[in-house]
């Protein structure tokens, strides 16, 4: 098996960019970002015009595909979706789906590997998301894609599927947000993935016992309580000179307690692929001067800690 490329601190998202995937995706590589998260359907993708702008961006000969840190997603039917939006035979069994699924990939992102393919989301029972689950391990095996991961899970469904998996998730792709399924925000989309537990406690406790990465999505726009808490990321952003949006991600990169965390930004707008890149390295300047930064950043870090964990 081949040496797992370690997962960026960020990395870059590319839901909802749809026609403007490539100049974006291109744009992201040319900023510095060397992780890209995509998927195979059309529903919220746009794989093929991604592959496109990692294609511009290699070709421009500032970065090599062993560089880049690549996932993307099989993303089963969903009832009412328009067929044509999913890059296999819905008719087909999951396997065969699968592997449908994972040629397209290839092809769209013009690679001959995956480094981590993710479950977009769960069946309706568990027992055929394990079979989706041992057909995608059998693209492992096979060398085509490198390490798996679920998304949008619940944490028993996501132990369920470790302890019978051969291939164990490497990742977990959740959103991460105060409300709940229980008490959803009334000002958010009503068909959104929702924790069961307020920013997603039990699925990040269940990462921290089996090693699996947990990336959140949503992170700015579904915490607004998060964000604009002047006792939180606007007071460190403030100390170091990097904003509040800056200084959030920097912070849960560094929590010290609970799973490790890495950050995925989808941010459409190239001077703030710059500006979050360019912050990150201020960031990490500002740790580096001494102890009194460091313990600064600490305290902050463990502000934030008492509010998520």
């Amino acid at each position: 098996m081949a040496e797992l490329l370690p997962i960026p601190d960020i990395i870059y998202g590319t839901a909802f960019k749809f026609d403007n995937s490539a100049k974006l995706v291109e744009a992201a590589l040319k900023a510095g970002f060397r992780g890209i998260d995509t998927a195979g359907s059309n529903t919220a993708y746009r794989e093929n015009l991604v592959g496109d702008g990692i294609a511009a961006a290699i070709a421009s000969g500032d970065l090599k595909r062993e560089d880049l840190y690549i996932q993307t997603k099989f993303s089963p039917f969903k009832e009412g979706k328009d067929p044509a939006l999913y890059p296999y035979d819905i008719t087909a069994g999951i396997p065969e789906q699968v592997e449908q699924s994972v040629s397209s990939s290839l092809r769209n992102l013009r690679t001959s590997y995956i480094d981590c393919l993710i479950l977009h989301s769960l069946y309706p029972n568990i027992e055929d998301s394990i079979t989706a689950w041992r057909a995608m391990e059998g693209f492992v095996s096979a060398g085509t894609v490198r390490s798996l991961g679920l998304s949008n899970t619940d944490a028993e469904s996501l132990r369920q599927i470790y302890e019978s998996a051969t291939v164990k998730p490497r990742v977990v792709q959740n959103r991460f947000t105060e409300d709940t399924a229980a008490a959803p925000n009334p000002k958010m989309p009503a068909n959104l993935p929702y924790p069961q537990v307020a920013f997603d406690r039990d699925v990040r406790e269940v990462c921290e016992g089996w090693g699996i990465v947990y990336t959140p999505w949503g992170l700015l726009w579904g915490n607004p309580s998060l964000l604009d808490d002047p006792e939180l990321f606007e007071k460190i952003g403030r100390e170091i000179g990097v904003s509040k949006q800056v200084a959030c991600f920097a912070s849960m990169l560094r929590l010290s307690k609970g799973c490790k965390i890495k950050i995925l930004c989808g941010t459409t707008k190239e001077e703030r692929m710059y500006e979050t890149l360019d912050g990150l390295r201020r960031v990490g300047e500002f740790l580096a001067e001494g102890d009194a930064q460091r313990a600064a950043f600490d305290e902050a870090v463990e502000r934030v800690e008492r509010v998520i964990l």
